[in-house]
């Protein structure tokens, strides 16, 4: 669903359907009482594993906790891959938006929502090893009861993104996004993924605190946006493993000339391990 939301965004852009605008594009905006809250009801809010660690930290709860709680958990059509959304965003009010209209939990309030009325697509590309990523900035075309435009301080769109932190919530974002490109384009999930295998990812996806209590590891040992990009790292290397097991992948042929004993000496958690521990 993400691979698929990203395309529909280029494909739009390039139909001329939306415009596509850079970071010194100028816009004015400003959220107002009279339609405060308005965009945050009957809208599919998509979370990423950053989203939600955060989230539920604010909360005091798991990340697990706070997907069964909070979340509509699904695993994407085609490719079997795992997503979360609001649940209750997606049928009406969000569970977060208070009587006045603002959010409970305005400071880590998912990426989405702290770049609205901005968007961002992204696609990946790869030159051999290397990743090479595209982005596209769009305007977000306001709803019936959006007054926000016709009033408040006039930005650049850098400006609007500073000042919501976006930036370093693209940074994991796009980690997540190229692994689940990676892993339909250079692994071919399609043709294996199972519900399984996406169970077996919760963890590293959803469930941090679960990873640092089986290995011992503590946030001062390894800090939360450490842990994340190891988490990613980590998953990425579980992933190409299990693809060339069935036979997809870079390390396909490895495996069939190697075996699995030869080639996957020591336990998968071993090895994941030495990823995640300082």
């Amino acid at each position: 669903m993400v691979i698929k939301f990203h395309q529909q965004i280029y494909n739009a852009l390039e139909s001329e359907s939306l415009k596509e605008i850079d970071l010194d594009f100028k816009f004015t905006f400003g959220c107002t009482e009279d339609c405060m809250g308005s965009c945050c009801m009957m809208i599919d809010i998509l979370l990423d594993p950053w989203d939600v660690e955060t989230m539920a930290r604010y909360l005091n709860t798991s990340g697990q906790e706070f997907v069964q709680k909070y979340c509509l958990y699904e695993i994407g059509n085609g490719s079997d891959w795992p997503h979360v959304k609001l649940k209750d965003a997606a049928s009406g009010p969000c569970t977060f938006l208070k009587e006045d209209g603002k959010c409970e939990i305005y400071p880590v309030r998912p990426r989405n929502c702290r770049t609205a009325p901005v968007g961002r697509a992204v696609r990946f590309n790869y030159d051999g090893e290397q990743v090479v990523t595209e982005e596209k900035i769009f305007m977000i075309p306001p709803t019936e009861t959006c007054a926000g435009f016709e009033t408040g301080r006039q930005w650049t769109v850098r400006e609007w993104f500073q000042d919501a932190d976006a930036f370093k919530y693209y940074k994991f974002s796009d980690h997540y996004t190229e692994l689940i490109n990676y892993a339909l384009v250079k692994l071919s999930s399609r043709k294996w993924m199972s519900s399984a295998i996406a169970r077996m990812m919760s963890p590293f996806l959803y469930g941090p605190e679960i990873l640092r209590a089986k290995l011992g590891i503590s946030e001062e040992e390894v800090s939360h946006e450490e842990f994340y990009l190891r988490r990613i790292k980590a998953l990425k290397v579980i992933l190409t493993d299990m693809a060339a097991g069935f036979g997809f992948g870079p390390l396909a042929e490895q495996f069939k000339a190697e075996g699995t004993g030869a080639m996957f000496a020591g336990s998968m958690m071993d090895r994941v391990k030495k990823i995640l521990l300082p």
